[in-house]
């Protein structure tokens, strides 16, 4: 019963998972957020992370992603869904790269 229980638990779990996305951006003569990496339940892909709307080609079954770094909020749409929303989180230096973590929030803009 435990066991099966537990099963029940895990597999729920995974469901819940909320997507999240890592942005690398490097600033030389202008600043490029194209290093990123977009995180599922499903898997990790390459995405371009840099300011306006633009619909990804890598993330299976998401049209559109929007990045307002002024106001450090996105959201994007993935087919058949309502609008979802991310927030910059936490930001942390790696090498002469900026990394900064966007987590899923509800959306209140």
């Amino acid at each position: 019963m435990r066991l099966r229980t537990l099963a029940v638990l895990s597999c729920l779990a995974s469901f819940a998972t909320a997507d999240y996305m890592i942005a690398r951006t490097e600033c030389f003569a202008r600043c490029d957020s194209r290093a990123s990496t977009w995180y599922t339940a499903y898997g990790s892909y390459w995405i371009d992370a840099n300011e306006g709307c633009r619909d990804p080609p890598d993330v299976p079954a998401m049209n559109q992603i929007c990045m307002d770094w002024g106001n450090q909020r996105g959201h994007f749409y993935f087919d058949g869904q309502s609008r979802r929303c991310i927030r910059k989180t936490s930001e942390w230096a790696e090498g002469t790269r900026a990394v900064s973590r966007w987590d899923e929030v509800a959306c209140t803009w």
